[in-house]
């Protein structure tokens, strides 16, 4: 089979890095130090060929239908019906390592595809039947009950007649968010008492939840104080930390994270 091959970035760097060095008369030893290699490896890279250090090959459970996907995405066929279709020949893979193949394929053979959009028969007659519907999807009732998106009358009469949970989940948002804007430790008191036998398990869990820590959501009721700062802080310091995995030492690290009073 003709599998597709990629360069690897990193060994390209080294490439260049160890070939630059060596015209310019550094030694084996004095590339390898600072490149902090073994000399053997320095050699290898001096004397083999590119293509064989460079490029490595995309192993994948995918690799028998590499010839298959790459005809079906040329010819338009988007991720979704290509992934049914392979598990249907067999593929036993998780569909996440298969999109991430895919989209390999698609940048190496540059293909030009609509990423999301289905281009199956199937699909196509299903998109053109829902048209003949008047319908709400899930987000614009998220953003209705949440956001306060406008929504028509219609849709919202529907809506609250036909599933009464929603109207129960939109009278707690408001009261919950009324007991931050008044600040009034009895709307949480009522809150809790009200939500936490609620016959939807989701509130009735929620409501308990904030019984159990009560002091702290107390604080954060009545209290113009946040930690928000502190949290944001702790984030920018684990960002820091983890662009320097595998580069730095603990006393970089130190000097990029601890405050110097003196400057």
């Amino acid at each position: 089979m003709d599998n597709f091959l990629k360069l690897d970035e990193n060994c390209v760097q080294i490439y260049n890095s160890v070939h630059e060095l060596y015209s310019a008369g550094y030694s084996k030893r004095k590339i390898a130090k600072l490149l902090k290699m073994s000399r053997n490896t320095i050699s290898k890279y001096i004397h083999g060929e590119f293509e064989a250090l460079c490029q490595k090959k995309i192993k994948s459970r995918m690799d028998v239908y590499h010839d298959y996907i790459v005809k079906s995405l040329q010819a338009g066929m988007s991720r979704k019906d290509v992934y049914n279709t392979v598990v249907a020949k067999g593929f036993s893979g998780r569909q996440s390592g298969a999109y991430d193949y895919m989209n390999k394929i698609v940048d190496y053979y540059d293909i030009d595809i609509s990423i999301g959009k289905s281009s199956s028969s199937e699909s196509i007659q299903k998109k053109k039947d829902l048209q003949n519907y008047d319908y709400l999807t899930r987000v614009e009732i998220f953003k209705s009950l949440w956001m306060n998106s406008e929504i028509s009358q219609e849709h919202e009469e529907y809506m609250f007649s036909e599933y009464p949970q929603l109207c129960e989940l939109d009278t707690c948002i408001k009261e919950f968010r009324e007991i931050f804007t008044e600040k009034r430790l009895l709307y949480l008191y009522l809150f809790i008492e009200r939500y936490k036998t609620s016959e939807i398990k989701a509130l009735s869990v929620f409501a308990t939840g904030l019984e159990k820590d009560i002091e702290a959501v107390e604080n954060a009721v009545v209290s113009d104080l946040s930690n928000g700062f502190v949290e944001g802080t702790i984030s920018k310091l684990k960002m820091v930390k983890r662009v320097m995995y595998g580069r730095c030492g603990n006393g970089l690290l130190a000097a990029k994270m601890m405050y110097n009073a003196s400057g």
